[in-house]
């Protein structure tokens, strides 16, 4: 059995799946304390497994930092991270079945950022480079975190964010080579 803490979330629709009125005039709370928006007055209580929240509140900030620097808007950036920790919400007993419930967790994070990011106007890191790899490149060097910090967040080891790294920096000059024999 596992310990539960109460939290409130928003609602994105008045009633829940079962067709119950989801309660009106609580107040609404996140993860990292800072006050939501209402959605009307349209709240939903949960109980969520310590070990979630506690995960979710260990990676929230990171999760903003990386999916703002994707998208350019903090707001939007806010909204991606929250969607993708109401995702892992839905698997988090799998979640922890399996080998990494980090890289899980990245996964979906991952997928909202980097189709953000693709869509944005000028160049674009997952543009050339394969979605883990771009992701490696964003949280090294344009959030600055370390390798074992990369590593950590995204759920997987630290040798194979070095060498996610190697690939990029091969990838990147092998782009810049071709960009300069071909006149452009």
């Amino acid at each position: 059995m596992w310990s539960e803490i109460p939290g409130a979330v928003r609602a994105r629709r008045a009633r829940t799946a079962y067709g119950v009125p989801i309660p009106r005039g609580e107040e609404v709370r996140s993860l990292d304390r800072l006050p939501l928006t209402q959605v009307g007055d349209e709240v939903l209580e949960l109980r969520m497994p310590v070990t979630f929240t506690a995960f979710c509140t260990l990676r929230l900030a990171a999760y903003i930092r990386f999916a703002t620097a994707c998208t350019g808007c903090p707001r939007t950036g806010r909204e991606l991270a929250q969607d993708a920790l109401g995702d892992l919400a839905t698997v988090w007993e799998s979640a922890l079945r399996s080998p990494s419930p980090a890289a899980i967790s990245w996964n979906l994070i991952s997928e909202r950022g980097s189709a953000q990011a693709r869509s944005r106007p000028g160049g674009s890191v997952y543009r050339v480079l394969p979605r883990p790899h771009a992701d490696v490149v964003v949280l090294r060097y344009r959030l600055g975190l370390g390798p074992a910090e990369v590593a950590d967040l995204m759920g997987i080891d630290e040798l194979e964010v070095n060498g996610m790294l190697q690939y990029a920096t091969r990838a990147a000059a092998g782009a810049a080579y071709a960009e300069s024999i071909s006149g452009r």
